[in-house]
């Protein structure tokens, strides 16, 4: 009898430790500290704004389209919540699917489940603090994918694949192309299936993908988005070890990301010494061959392409999950590597909340009731001049005040709607907006990239305010002293 009875009350009782403790902490602030989930909240509002034949100048995407199903999910918790608690349910959902999805391909393949355990922190990544979304929702699909592919072949197998691979299209194409990769590898291995069954379940992917990306590379170089390679950090540079913990985790300032590193390296190499006799024999070659595949895609794709950004790292956190599905147990009473396993999985929660209630503190004084004081009819300018926290890293609050439109309906001077790749886009797909870049460069703001707006929503200390309130010519609405303040455009 294993430590852990994977059918009774103990596995039942581990269970939910773990889902309280990845779900929690989108719980315990008033908005979680995730970048892009605001501007994904947008997408929802203009949805049904389009869908109302309120905004004539966008449409749907294409039912082609890859990225989008993220926004079932999204749309799903806003039928029946308010827009903050729709957020919350979102995160939640996504971060449990993480956990469950890796520990039912362990179950599926027979892997250890400390292993499992122990690689559970990994939730705690950057993709989740950036709101990558549309990629978060793509791990648990690949994993069905994963499972599925190894059946025996047979005319239903290969509907179900297909079916899966249209699901990981659909989730996001950089999960399309990886599975692919996955399956030219995996006969390259001599593993068990059929490849021509199998490339062959890929071909309607194929299709929507070809008829897509042509039009979405046309659309960019008309609008005047970077499509050009940034490779930031070369290959030798992301084996130190504070860069792999920032591409591994990337959520909380500290040395807590590169312990946890030391010790998943640790538990690895306690893994295959203590096991080397028969590795080979009890290490699931199908993981193995996903993880080296992603691990390596960390180390040698750019940071940025297509204005896609972490176009690398994103893989790392998939592919350090599937290393350690992959591998044995370490030979070392099982009971100890759970209690090990817990213990870093609380440690990370309870990091996780403290360092998000401090940069709620830090960054967010006034911040919903500066959005309260805006009207649907305002447009409005997000001059967030914090940048980054002292508690998370990143950017958390690069994209805030997008809560204008997805909590009050305002229009803002930076929306998903440029990029292309949302639910809704532009009807003329030569539409550019000058101003974006100001988003990311808000000490560039000038007078003139003011004008058609009328309101200004600003973040910082007092001595900012006032610098950016004489430069713009804004007045206050009022005499709020908060971090966040809502100011009146005035015409020059």
């Amino acid at each position: 009898m294993s430590a852990i009875d994977v059918f009774g009350w103990r596995s039942l009782g581990l269970a939910f430790i773990v889902l309280v403790a990845v779900a929690f902490p989108f719980w315990v602030v008033s908005i979680p500290p995730v970048t892009d989930l605001p501007q994904h909240l947008g997408q929802i509002f203009l949805l049904e704004e389009t869908l109302a034949g309120r905004r004539p100048e966008l449409m749907l995407s294409p039912w082609y389209y890859p990225n989008t199903l993220v926004y079932g999910l999204i749309y799903g918790f806003w039928q029946v919540a308010d827009p903050l608690t729709a957020a919350r349910l979102t995160m939640s959902v996504l971060a449990v699917a993480w956990v469950s999805a890796s520990y039912v391909l362990g179950r599926f393949h027979n892997r250890p489940a400390e292993n499992w355990l122990i690689g559970v922190p990994l939730v705690f990544n950057f993709l989740f603090y950036w709101g990558l979304l549309n990629f978060l929702i793509g791990w648990p699909v690949f994993c069905l994918f994963m499972q599925v592919a190894r059946a025996r072949p047979g005319r239903s197998q290969a509907l179900v694949m297909a079916g899966a691979g249209l699901l990981l299209y659909y989730a996001h194409a950089l999960w399309f192309l990886m599975a692919n990769v996955w399956l030219i590898a995996r006969f390259i291995d001599r593993q068990p299936g059929s490849w021509r069954q199998s490339l062959g379940c890929m071909l309607p992917g194929w299709v929507l993908a070809c008829t897509w990306y042509p039009q979405l590379a046309a659309a960019r170089r008309a609008s005047g988005v970077e499509t050009g390679v940034d490779w930031g950090a070369m290959p030798l540079e992301r084996a130190d070890l504070n860069y792999f913990a920032n591409a591994a985790q990337g959520g909380l300032q500290g040395g807590l990301e590169s312990t946890y590193i030391v010790v998943l390296a640790f538990w690895i190499a306690l893994s295959v010494f203590t096991r080397w006799r028969h590795l080979e024999a009890e290490t699931d070659k199908p993981l193995l061959v996903a993880a080296v595949g992603f691990i390596m895609a960390y180390w040698v794709l750019p940071w940025n392409y297509m204005n896609t950004i972490f176009f690398s790292q994103r893989w790392l956190p998939c592919g350090l999950t599937l290393l350690l599905l992959a591998l044995p147990a370490p030979r070392v009473p099982r009971l100890y590597c759970f209690t090990a396993g817990l213990t870093l999985l609380i440690v990370f929660s309870l990091a996780t909340i403290k360092s998000w209630r401090d940069w709620e503190e830090e960054q967010m004084g006034g911040f919903l009731e500066a959005i309260g004081k805006l009207e649907k009819s305002d447009r409005v300018f997000g001059v967030d001049m914090f940048g980054g926290s002292m508690y998370v890293r990143g950017r958390p609050g690069l994209q805030l005040s997008s809560y204008a439109q997805a909590l009050r309906g305002c229009d803002t001077n930076f929306s998903f709607t440029d990029h292309h790749t949302g639910i809704v886009q532009y009807v003329d797909r030569s539409h550019t907006n000058p101003i974006r870049r100001l988003v990311s460069s808000p000490y560039l703001t000038k007078p003139e990239h003011l004008r058609g707006f009328n309101r200004a929503l600003v973040n910082g200390d007092a001595a900012l305010h006032e610098f950016f309130s004489a430069r713009l010519n804004l007045e206050p609405l009022d005499d709020s002293q908060q971090t966040w303040r809502v100011y009146r455009i005035l015409p020059r």
